[in-house]
């Protein structure tokens, strides 16, 4: 397995050359971490086996292997599981601490827990050994920076929950801020900083060289394209400059053995959605194997982030070359350097170029430039342009511009897309090839557009269009003639009706309003509207009214009406609609009565009483049922009363007499 500290022959003499007994500890009893070697990718038969006794798996450890956490009493087995061994203090240890020179005098170290680890055990742990643990808010979720003595380190490193031990870089020392990269991704998902290497690179076993298509399948809109791909470019040049690989540009984003440089938001389709501005700022896949084409070499970054080209003396910028110089790294088959100032750290840094330890680590990957033959590109096929939007021509329009998309394929390196017009001047397109003219101008009448994309090698194809630019129609107009021709109004009622006119009168296609309360509706008519009654609730009521033209030019009024409801005092009226008569006699020992109750804001209950202090509630209110009334042999008398909000109520009685 590809960790950075080779583990010792289990069939030699090596332990035993080791000195004292390798030490180890535990936090949290009842389950421990091992590093479980498979002799060939792990089925989910064999996952399924090994999680019925219990196991999880952590986190995966390149080739074929995985960090497991296991109850204790239990020792993983499986038909392709090689060996499953707690991992040693001494191959937890990186090798830039190694430097006896240095041991005893107090300095930072960053220490990587396994992805299961509880924080605040973390931080015990650290504590236990004498370390400080200094706060930083950009570390990734399981690391820890502390201050202490570098010849402790081993005392940490004994402990199950501890998996990696390496130095903090200055930057993290001083306490400022820093982006983490939390590394490149597998099939798996991502590695720990005790991993060198991922894969063979793409050239296979051994040290040879690699020839690589890169795509841009989108840029970010906050820096110029031609400066992003630029930067870019330089980015994979530097790799190229200290190792065998080579780049050409592939005319499609899933072409095999393609590192395709993708710009976006939040989810992504990937898996592994970005997290706004701040975080993470970028990640890519490993080469394949082992990741799959066409996702393997693939580099996105998160266009939520302040990319900027060269010095900037905002804090939260994130320089685009540094950045693309890093994950690059990664595609190439990287994993993190544990040595601070490296370009491949797990804390970007601000760089212009690979330092020796970056050209070291990518040698035992890729022979040196030179050394191996590099085969050429595959034949360009013929520059062609398309336009994809608008999708016909000759074209007519009112609008004073034009939005114009399309791509350009085949040909060799960037791609260049201008325009010129006969009517209003020339320009570039954003883009290369997938290119946009957002507001191309238009002058009225006939414009005859020429639309020409260039490749790297001066070849050049065009495209031809007519597009006419009808004369300026009248700009839309609206009025509000009552209730008010006002900006505000007040009113005791609970809606309001407004009325206006629109013009043209013949260009207004719809007249539609809103309420700030949450009503909205569209009115009748156009040239002269109404809105018909809007609902009002107490206090501001904000009533937008937009008139629309056929061209989607719109104009709008507000008319703000304040609504304060007079007082109610007026009392519900109740009526008896059956028993028909106010006297009855009757010889059951129960009556129903039912009948209507109104009121000028509405009635919120019925309820009724007897003589003999039986008391209920009737179902329904305009219209209304008592139910069955309980009635004593003799006179009983039944009042029924209608109640509204504002307390106010209405009566009416009728008299039973029961033989």
């Amino acid at each position: 397995m590809r960790l950075k500290t080779q583990r010792a022959s289990e069939t030699g003499s090596a332990r035993g050359q080791a000195g004292a007994p390798d030490r180890y500890r535990i936090w949290s009893p009842g389950r421990h971490h091992v590093l479980a070697e498979f002799s060939q990718d792990v089925t989910a038969a064999e996952i399924a086996g090994l999680a019925a006794d219990g196991v999880r798996f952590i986190q995966y450890v390149p080739d074929n292997g995985f960090i497991l956490s296991v109850p204790e009493g239990v020792r993983p087995e499986g038909p392709g599981l090689v060996r499953a061994e707690r991992l040693r203090a001494e191959e937890k240890l990186s090798h830039a601490l190694k430097d006896e020179s240095h041991a005893a005098a107090p300095g930072h170290l960053l220490v990587e827990f396994h992805q299961d680890v509880d924080p605040q055990v973390a931080r015990l742990i650290a504590e236990d050994v004498g370390y400080q643990v200094v706060d930083h808010q950009d570390l990734l979720p399981n690391h820890l920076l502390l201050h202490g003595r570098q010849e402790d380190a081993a005392l940490l490193a004994e402990w199950d929950e501890v998996a990696y031990v390496f130095p903090a870089s200055g930057e993290l020392a001083a306490g400022e801020h820093v982006a983490a990269c939390p590394g490149a991704l597998t099939a798996a998902g991502y590695v720990g900083q005790y991993v060198a290497t991922v894969g063979d690179g793409w050239d296979g076993p051994g040290l040879g060289s690699a020839h690589l298509g890169y795509h841009f399948e989108r840029l970010t809109d906050r820096l110029p394209p031609n400066r992003v791909r630029e930067e870019v470019l330089r980015a994979l040049g530097e790799w190229s400059r200290v190792a065998g690989v080579s780049f050409y540009e592939a005319v499609s984003p899933t072409a095999l053995r393609t590192l395709n440089f993708l710009f976006a938001r939040g989810d992504h389709g990937d898996g592994y959605p970005f997290d706004g501005p701040g975080r993470v700022l970028a990640h890519t896949f490993y080469p394949s194997p082992p990741n799959p084409e066409s996702i393997a070499g693939d580099v996105h970054l998160d266009d939520d982030e302040e990319w900027v080209i060269g010095p900037d003396i905002s804090v939260r910028s994130v320089d685009l070359f540094s950045v693309s110089l890093h994950e690059v790294g990664h595609a190439l088959g990287l994993g993190h350097s544990d040595l601070p100032g490296s370009v491949m750290y797990p804390y970007y840094r601000r760089a212009t170029a690979l330092t020796q330890e970056d050209s070291n680590a990518i040698r035992r990957l890729y022979a040196a430039p030179g050394e191996t033959p590099v085969p050429q590109p595959p034949a360009a096929a013929p520059l062609t342009l398309s336009i994809t939007a608008p999708p016909a021509f000759p074209l007519t329009t009112a609008a004073a511009t034009l939005a114009v998309s399309g791509s350009a394929t085949g040909g060799s390196g960037d791609v260049l897309v201008a325009w010129t017009s006969d009517r209003a001047g020339a320009g570039v397109a954003q883009g290369g090839r997938t290119w946009s003219i957002p507001s191309l101008p238009l002058q009225p009448g006939s414009n005859t557009v020429t639309i020409t994309a260039a490749d790297a090698a001066s070849a050049r194809t065009s495209r031809v269009f007519v597009v006419t630019r009808q004369a300026a129609a009248e700009k839309p107009a609206l009025t509000i003639q009552s209730p008010t021709t006002g900006s505000s109004h007040t009113t005791q009622s609970a809606t309001v009706a407004l009325t206006g006119t629109a013009s043209p009168a013949s260009g207004i296609v719809r007249v539609e309003w809103a309420s700030s309360r949450g009503f909205a509706g569209l009115a009748a008519g156009t040239a002269s509207w109404s809105t018909g009654p809007v609902p009002l609730q107490p206090g501001e009521n904000r009533i937008t009214v937009t008139a629309t033209d056929a061209h989607g030019e719109s104009a709008y009024r507000v008319l703000i009406v304040s609504c304060a409801p007079a007082a109610d005092t007026v009392a519900p009226t109740v009526r008896i609609t059956s028993p028909a008569a106010t006297s009855v006699l009757v010889t059951s020992p129960t009556i129903r009565i039912q009948g209507t109750a109104t009121d000028n804001v509405g009635v919120t209950q019925v309820a009724w009483s007897t003589s003999s202090n039986r008391t209920g509630v009737a179902a329904g209110t305009s219209s209304w049922n008592t139910g069955e009334i309980p009635l004593l042999v003799g006179t009983n008398t039944v009042v029924v009363r209608a109640h509204d909000a504002a307390g106010n109520s209405g009566w009416r009685s009728i008299t039973v007499t029961r033989k």
